[in-house]
């Protein structure tokens, strides 16, 4: 009888002190800090790789653009300048144009930036032509030498177009930017190819 009380309570003692292990170990846990959304969408802010190979472009520029009004057409050819600077801190690339085309005079600004949290490169263009704006989402394959982007803008009446524009660096000092949209039945429309020269 004895050995059996002595038993028991050398189980209680037991489960006692498992408890008390445990409930210690719950304590610990939760004084830890965990990574909370606050932490997460502040590493997602900061500028990280794609941010600096975007900024390797800042520069002034040349531009010679051709603009194809069907396929095997003759090129329309116009040029121009630009300037771009990286702003808020390395995040996104601005670019201020001037130029010709079809000629008129205009001026344009497009901005970019790669979001960290979608993965996906961002943007937006206007122009002096325009009083709307094109919006731009896009990838790259290549670890930013080159930008595939759809674009999309309000025509007339609010239809919603889109156009695929390529961006693509060929060297340090040169990089091309391709817009071709299709017709209304499918087949290839016009297309605006631009040459970036940087001035030394």
């Amino acid at each position: 009888m004895k050995s059996t009380r002595y038993a028991v309570v050398c189980l209680m003692v037991w489960l006692v002190a498992v408890c008390a292990s445990a409930g210690a170990q719950t304590r610990e846990m939760k004084s830890q800090p965990a990574v909370s959304g606050e932490q997460h969408d502040m590493q997602s802010a900061v500028p990280g790789a794609e941010h600096s190979s975007l900024a390797k472009l800042a520069g002034d520029y040349t531009t010679a653009t051709r603009f194809f009004m069907q396929p095997n057409a003759t090129a329309a050819e116009s040029a121009g300048t630009a300037k771009l600077s990286m702003t808020l801190d390395g995040r996104f690339l601005v670019e201020d144009d001037a130029g010709m085309f079809m000629g008129q005079s205009i001026k344009g600004f497009k901005m970019l930036g790669y979001n960290n949290s979608s993965k996906r490169y961002e943007g937006v263009w206007t122009y002096t032509m325009a009083t709307g704006i094109m919006t731009l989402n896009g990838t790259s394959t290549d670890g930013g030498k080159s930008l595939n982007f759809v674009a999309s803008f309000d025509g007339e009446g609010g239809k919603k177009e889109t156009l695929q524009i390529v961006m693509k660096q060929t060297d340090d000092d040169h990089f091309v930017v391709e817009l071709s949209g299709k017709l209304p039945d499918g087949k290839p429309g016009p297309r605006l190819v631009t040459t970036y020269s940087r001035t030394k």
